[in-house]
C-alpha cells in the first residue's frame, strides 16, 4: 500500500502544469467536542480533523487525492503510529494521517481507467446500501459519521466505459483491506459490560488472507442511463461487513472471558437497482441476492436476500422528507443461528434549510422492529460566511443490549463542531 502511495505522489511531483491544465485545491479544518449524556458512557476527548483535496488535470491524465490528518478523541490509548494501516482491523491512532483516495485517471474518449486508492458508490439507499460492497467501513464512530466518511479507500483498478445510454464499470481489487473497529475499551465498541470494568480486554487481530490472485475481489456494474436509471451489479469477493467468530481470552489462569475474532469470507452477490424522479418525488430502490453469506457467533452460512426502497419528497422550497425501508431475509435459517430470519430497518429524515440556506437542520430517526431498537438524531448548523460554519447535533439510542442500536444505549451525546473550509 505504501508503495502505491509513494508512486502516485512521485507522479504528481514530476508533472509540470501549464495554463491550459487545471489544478484545484480545497480543504477543511474542524474542531469537534462531545458532551456525554449518560454517566456510564466512555468519555471522549475533543477531536481535530484536517482534510485536503487535490484535483489536477493535464491533457488526458487526472490525479485526485483526498488526504486526512488529525487528532482522534475517541482513541483512549495511542500506539504512536501516524499512518493509518490498511491491513489491521483494530487501530488506535490518536494522531493519524490517512489517504482516503489517491489515484491516477487516464481517459481514452469513452473509456476511463483509474489506478490507485479509490472509493466507490454503487448503492441507491442511504446509510446501508445493499449493493455498495467494494469499500469496507470505518466503524470507530458508528453512525455519527456520514456514509461518505465511513468508507475506507482500497487499492484497485477500475474502468468506466460509456456507449450511448449504457455505462459499464469494472473494478479489480488485488487484496483485502479490512473494515476498522474501535478498540474494546472505546466508546463505540458496543461492549458496555466491559467498558467500565477493571478488566482490559486485548483485541484479537485477525489473520488476513494472503495477498495472492486467488484472494482478490472483483465487480461489474452495468447502468442504463435516462429518466429512469437502471443498474445491474455482480460482485465476487470478500464480504466487507463485520463477521465474528466466537473464541475466548484468558485474562488470568482463573478468569476466562468470551471474545469475538473478526473473520473474512468470500461471497457472490447479484444485484439490481433503480432510480427515477417524478415531480417532487424521487424514488430509489435496490435488491441483492447473496450466496454463502457467513454469520457471526457460529460457523454458519446461508444465502440471503437484501432489498429496500427510499422515497424523497420535497415538502417545500429547501425542505425534503426522506422515507426508507430495507430488509434482510436469511433463506436457510435454523434454531441455532443467532440472527433473526428477518431483519428490518426503517428510516425517516427531514432536511430543511432556512434564512437563505444560512441555517441547516436535519431530524432523522431509525427503527429496528424485530428488536424494538431505535436511533434518533438532530443536527443544526449556522453558516457565518463562505468559510466558517458551526453547529451541534444530538443522538439517542435505545433497545435490547444486543440489538443494532441498543448496544450503544449508553452513548447518548451532544456534539459541537466548528468548521473552516475553503
Amino acid at each position: 500500500m505504501q508503495l502505491i502511495i509513494f508512486c502516485l505522489i512521485f507522479f504528481l511531483a514530476g508533472q509540470s502544469f501549464s495554463s491550459e491544465d487545471s489544478v484545484s485545491l480545497s480543504g477543511k479544518l474542524s474542531l469537534r467536542g462531545v458532551a456525554e449524556l449518560d454517566k456510564d458512557s466512555v468519555k471522549e476527548d475533543p477531536s481535530v480533523l484536517g482534510r485536503i483535496k487535490i484535483n489536477a488535470s493535464k491533457s488526458s491524465y487526472r490525479l485526485y487525492s483526498w488526504i486526512e490528518a488529525g487528532w482522534d478523541g475517541t482513541v483512549r490509548e495511542n500506539n504512536h503510529s501516524l499512518l493509518k494501516n490498511y491491513d489491521k482491523v483494530y487501530q488506535n491512532n490518536k494522531q493519524y494521517l490517512e489517504f482516503k483516495e489517491l489515484f491516477v485517471e487516464k481517459s481514452f474518449n469513452e473509456l476511463d481507467i483509474k489506478l490507485g486508492i479509490q472509493r466507490f458508490s454503487w448503492g441507491r439507499l442511504d446509510e446501508y446500501p445493499v449493493n455498495d460492497l467494494l469499500n469496507p467501513w470505518d466503524y470507530t464512530r458508528f453512525l455519527t459519521k456520514p456514509l461518505e466518511d465511513r468508507k475506507i479507500g482500497i487499492p484497485s483498478v477500475s474502468v468506466n466505459l460509456n456507449i450511448g445510454d449504457w455505462q459499464y464499470q469494472g473494478v479489480f481489487i488485488p487484496w483485502l483491506v479490512p473494515y476498522r473497529l474501535p478498540m474494546p475499551n472505546e466508546k463505540w465498541a458496543g461492549l458496555s459490560k466491559f467498558q467500565n470494568s477493571t478488566i482490559d480486554i486485548a483485541p484479537i487481530q485477525p489473520d488476513l488472507p494472503s495477498r495472492t490472485l486467488e484472494n482478490s475481489s472483483g465487480a461489474l456494474r452495468i447502468i442504463k442511463l435516462g429518466e429512469t436509471e437502471l443498474g445491474f451489479t455482480l460482485f465476487q469477493g470478500y464480504d466487507p461487513r463485520p463477521v465474528f467468530k466466537s473464541t475466548y481470552l484468558i485474562i488470568t489462569p482463573k478468569l476466562i472471558v468470551p471474545a469475538y475474532k473478526p473473520t473474512f469470507n468470500k461471497i457472490t452477490t447479484i444485484g439490481a437497482d433503480i432510480a427515477l424522479v417524478k415531480g417532487d418525488f424521487s424514488i430509489r430502490a435496490e435488491s441483492a441476492y447473496t450466496f454463502n453469506k457467513h454469520f457471526s457467533m457460529i460457523e454458519k452460512k446461508s444465502d440471503t436476500i437484501d432489498y429496500g426502497i427510499g422515497v424523497d419528497y420535497r415538502l417545500f422550497e429547501d425542505c425534503t422528507l426522506i422515507m426508507q425501508g430495507q430488509q434482510t431475509i436469511i433463506l436457510d435459517k435454523d434454531d441455532l443461528l443467532y440472527e433473526n430470519k428477518m431483519e428490518t430497518l426503517l428510516w425517516a429524515s427531514i432536511k430543511a434549510n432556512w434564512m437563505n440556506q444560512k441555517i441547516e437542520t436535519n431530524l432523522s430517526t431509525a427503527y429496528n422492529p424485530e428488536h424494538g431498537s431505535y436511533m434518533t438524531k438532530f443536527s443544526g448548523y449556522y453558516t457565518f460566511n463562505d468559510y466558517f460554519k458551526a453547529g451541534a447535533s444530538a443522538v439517542f439510542f435505545d433497545g435490547p443490549e444486543q440489538s443494532i442500536f441498543g448496544k450503544y444505549s449508553a452513548n447518548d451525546q451532544v456534539e459541537f463542531e466548528v468548521i473552516y473550509s475553503w
